[in-house]
């Protein structure tokens, strides 16, 4: 039953290296675009890294967020040209935004390019056994539309959670958005006790927000370093809130 059980295992194993996963290797620049009324225009450059062509369609959606969680939807307020087209390997395509709107904001625009890849015959397919999965590119690019006049502001809190967690709190105060990059333990001396990077748009903080970032428990913590577009700042531990400008 045991040698049984063994070659079972076996053969599942060489069932799941069986399939293979294949996906377009394509690149960005930027991978944010930020735009006002006096730069209403912008250009993003996609590049085609793979051996074989890339047909893409592109998308402008409103970027909303509701309790937390990132809602889209449709908007008229950014122009893309071409909305399809096909890169071929090695090659770039430029892809041009323009803005429609040319009020005054009060509080930033927050919108996305999506850039989706279209299923189209390769000859590469022929070739490919049974049990291959393709997969379809999905890329999204933030594009952000400065109020007439920028204020930012942001409010920190540093708190020891019954766990021994430390919870990092921030509300944004401003009206544009705030993103955190990383957050660094340290030390009552400054020395570095641990490092948490954030990614994707769960780090973006639009104006009206509040966040709290869970650290890993450390008894030697005494404050956070906290990295974002603006620059660095330290929060000590129970010191209330701590702003900056």
């Amino acid at each position: 039953m045991k040698r049984f059980f063994r070659q079972m295992g076996v053969l599942l194993l060489v069932t799941l290296w069986s399939y293979s996963v294949r996906a377009a290797d394509v690149t960005l620049m930027p991978v944010t675009v930020r735009l006002d009324r006096a730069n209403d225009r912008a250009t993003v450059q996609v590049m085609n890294n793979g051996q074989e062509p890339v047909l893409m369609q592109a998308e402008a959606i409103a970027w909303n967020r509701v309790g937390g969680i990132d809602v889209d939807g449709p908007t008229n307020d950014l122009i893309v040209n071409p909305p399809v087209f096909t890169v071929q390997p090695g090659q770039t395509q430029v892809l041009r935004l323009g803005l429609r709107r040319n009020q005054e904001l009060a509080e930033e625009g927050t919108y996305r390019i999506v850039l989706r890849e279209v299923p189209m015959p390769r000859p590469s397919d022929a070739l490919n056994v049974a049990g291959s999965v393709r997969v379809l590119v999905a890329l999204r690019v933030p594009v952000y539309v400065a109020p007439a006049q920028v204020r930012r502001g942001e409010q920190w809190k540093l708190s020891r959670a019954a766990n021994g967690e430390l919870l990092a709190e921030v509300a944004n105060t401003g009206n544009v958005h705030l993103k955190v990059s990383e957050l660094r333990l340290q030390g009552e001396n400054g020395q570095a006790l641990a490092q948490v990077a954030q990614k994707g748009g769960h780090a973006v903080i639009f104006p009206g927000e509040q966040r709290v970032f869970r650290l890993p428990a450390h008894a030697q913590a005494t404050q956070v370093e906290v990295l974002t577009e603006q620059g660095l700042q330290k929060v000590a531990l129970n010191d209330g809130a701590a702003a900056r400008p």
